[in-house]
């Protein structure tokens, strides 16, 4: 993939503003693109769909396999209308709308919306809610985990059976998310504020 975005060490990337491809294809339209993706080697061919994320909604933390456990599968993921909470591999990020994140296949993650009055760098305040979009490299489903480790096989995982709200994103307001999350504006990785 063309270098973009916030590059984790993991392999994932976090992918905002004018970290993107930024294009202006016509001279006579004001049309501004931003390629969050502007190529990749995979073929994503797994399900693809929305969810409307509030403060109430919090994934269990997960990583994504094929249906046969036989290899690591991974997610794109868009942010619209609204400013997400994730953890990804024991870390903290708020993710501003218009992000897109490259989760790779055996990083544990898990999203929540940010709680409302988190101030990201350009001025703009979380609400409370946002919207994603997910797509799969392949089918797959969620396999909770504890562990914030990465997996770099399957048979690594640390499989998950017991309360799901133990594995939850913790609720935290917004006071919390300044203390303890950051932001990826654009290449770089920021410190958040309060309205």
């Amino acid at each position: 993939m063309d270098e973009v975005g916030y590059a984790f060490t993991h392999g994932s990337r976090i992918t905002h503003g004018n970290g993107a491809n930024i294009k202006k294809p016509f001279a006579d339209i004001n049309l501004t693109m931003h390629e969050l993706s502007p190529s990749n080697n995979r073929g994503f061919r797994g399900q693809l769909g929305v969810i409307e994320f509030t403060t109430e909604y919090r994934l269990p933390r997960h990583i994504h396999m094929s249906a046969d456990k036989s290899r690591l599968v991974d997610e794109r993921i868009i942010i619209l209308h609204g400013v997400a909470l994730l953890e990804i591999a024991g870390e903290y990020y708020a993710v501003a709308p218009g992000s897109l994140v490259d989760t790779v296949g055996g990083v544990p993650h898990t999203f929540t919306a940010c709680p409302a009055g988190v101030k990201l760098p350009d001025g703009s305040v979380s609400s409370g809610k946002f919207t994603m979009v997910y797509e799969y490299e392949e089918p797959t489903s969620f396999f909770p985990t504890v562990s914030t480790k990465v997996v770099k096989i399957p048979s690594e995982y640390e499989a998950w059976e017991g309360d799901l709200d133990v594995i939850k994103l913790p609720k935290m307001n917004a006071k919390k998310v300044v203390a303890k999350a950051h932001v990826t504006f654009n290449q770089e990785k920021c410190q958040l504020s309060l309205e």
